[in-house]
């Protein structure tokens, strides 16, 4: 007997789907009129996500584009006055000395800033090369060894390419303690 439910059971559960499947819908209870209906579009359960794909074929990174005069430094790693500049240095500081030791601007260096951008948050370059690189272009190498960024910084038509960790300074020879000789005690 309980083999006889159990096929009967599967017979109405089957004819059940059968008869939903045939059906019309003819009292549109299945559509929405605002897409089309529920089953209009196909599910796309691993499809990504609009806000998940690139909308950009390339990003950029940084600024581009070509670079004024007034963002070139000059042989002696000084640059252009502008309207944002800090008041000139004082009277017993030597000339291009940056104010108060420290940066022009507060902030970081990135790749792709101007010369003077950098020479602005970093300060006074140690060393300047200016010369052509091999397209003719502008090359310059600025060297900082003081904070707060020191390193190798190479530029090309007037934007940073390159950043290298500046050479340690030599380190500082300790002198050794004078040791003082006790005099031997003579005993007579």
């Amino acid at each position: 007997m309980p083999r006889i439910r159990m096929v009967t059971g599967i017979a109405l559960v089957c004819a059940t789907a059968l008869t939903v499947a045939g059906c019309k819908n003819s009292n549109q209870l299945f559509q929405d009129n605002n897409d089309g209906g529920w089953f209009s579009r196909p599910v796309e359960m691993f499809k990504t996500p609009d806000w998940a794909r690139n909308s950009a074929p390339t990003a950029e990174l940084g600024p581009s584009g070509p670079v004024g005069p007034e963002d070139l430094v000059n042989a002696d790693g000084s640059c252009a006055m502008s309207a944002a500049a800090p008041p000139p240095p004082a009277p017993d500081q030597p000339p291009g000395m940056v104010v108060a030791g420290g940066p022009q601007v507060m902030g970081g260096v990135a790749l792709g800033m101007s010369e003077c951008q950098v020479v602005q948050r970093a300060g006074n370059p140690s060393n300047v090369q200016i010369g052509a690189g091999e397209g003719g272009e502008r090359s310059v190498t600025l060297t900082f060894l003081n904070p707060p960024w020191p390193g190798i910084y190479r530029f090309s038509d007037g934007r940073l390419k390159v950043v290298e960790r500046s050479p340690a300074p030599p380190p500082v020879a300790k002198k050794a303690p004078v040791k003082k000789k006790k005099a031997a005690k003579k005993t007579s």
